[in-house]
């Protein structure tokens, strides 16, 4: 059979495996490390050469997992050993378990080196601008290894063809095929100036936003649809204005000079609604199903450096939470 695993030298091989009878089976990583060689080398003797031991201590490792089991793992004759059906289902296990092991302490040994390195890194332009870029000082103070490439835009960047090492993202959702790492959550707001309200009238419900302005994000046209939560039912309602625009503080600018209401992000409004230049309306209709991600093209992409910005991005939006 072909050789799947190098385990090396099992640690603890000291421990006599009758110390099993009073656990679990998956607490004796040694004894079960030993099964998996055997069954991958088809062999007690070249297992016991291996690592450095005899082949009676492979024998007595493999009979305390069968006593502790109550099944016969391996049938052996003067020629050859046999996994029983038993055995095979437990190797199964063990590959899985090891594999995770192995994995881990991978890990580990990546949390040991110094981040360093260029970090591609992308971000939606207003977030990215006020959020993560004006934070990046005190990252790269942090970690003076690093060299730090951010693109700031309002499309949405293709983290492969782009070679991006971490993209954070605000949506709902992420694409298949992408690791997505949740760093906070992405709260909305209904909101206008108290003059345009006392002129107006304050909305009670979502349907009265048919009557006044609405301020659009690109992307939205006029005619465009808000989500509005109803009770536990997400629906839309349809709204019109007189402005349009690509940029988030455009739009809560203009909210600020009274020309209409906005759905906007509550981190971007936050001070304005503290000093009474904004009021929230319509508070109990938000819908809150967007989330801010980092979002890697694969686990595997989880290098110190990437590991070290992410912490970091979590750290700076604890005030989101």
């Amino acid at each position: 059979m072909r050789e799947k695993t190098n385990t090396g030298t099992p640690a603890g091989l000291g421990r006599p495996p009758e110390a099993l009878a009073g656990g679990e089976v998956f607490d004796d990583l040694v004894s079960l490390r030993i099964f998996a060689r055997v069954v991958e080398l088809q062999s007690f003797s070249e297992v016991a050469r291996r690592i450095g031991v005899t082949p009676a201590t492979v024998s007595k490792h493999i009979a305390a997992l069968e006593s502790r089991l109550g099944s016969r793992l391996i049938n052996r004759t003067t020629r050859r050993l046999f996994v029983t059906d038993a055995g095979t289902r437990l190797y199964e296990h063990c590959t899985k378990i090891l594999d995770e092991l192995r994995q881990a302490e991978a890990d580990l040994s990546e949390l040991r080196q110094e981040p360093a390195g260029l970090l591609k890194v992308s971000a939606p332009l207003i977030f990215g601008a006020r959020r993560v870029a004006a934070e990046l000082p005190r990252f790269l103070a942090r970690h003076p290894k690093i060299f730090v490439d951010i693109d700031l835009g309002v499309e949405k960047v293709d983290v492969y063809e782009e070679h991006i090492d971490v993209a954070i993202r605000i949506a709902d959702g992420i694409d298949p095929g992408l690791v997505a790492i949740r760093l906070a959550p992405y709260r909305r707001v209904f909101c206008a100036a108290p003059g345009y309200l006392a002129t107006h009238g304050t909305p009670e419900v979502p349907e009265d936003l048919l009557s006044h302005q609405c301020l659009n994000s690109r992307g939205a046209n006029a005619g465009a649809s808000w989500p509005v939560r109803v009770g536990n039912r997400i629906s839309s309602i349809r709204v019109s204005g007189r402005m349009t625009a690509n940029h988030g503080e455009a739009i809560r600018d203009a909210t600020v000079a009274g020309l209409g209401v906005s759905m906007t992000a509550r981190w971007l409004v936050e001070e304005h609604l503290r000093d009474g230049r904004l009021v929230e309306v319509l508070g109990e209709y938000v819908v809150q199903n967007r989330s801010i991600f980092a979002v890697l093209s694969q686990r595997g992409a989880m290098t110190p450096k990437v590991r070290a910005f992410i912490d970091f991005m979590r750290e700076c939006m604890t005030d989101l939470q």
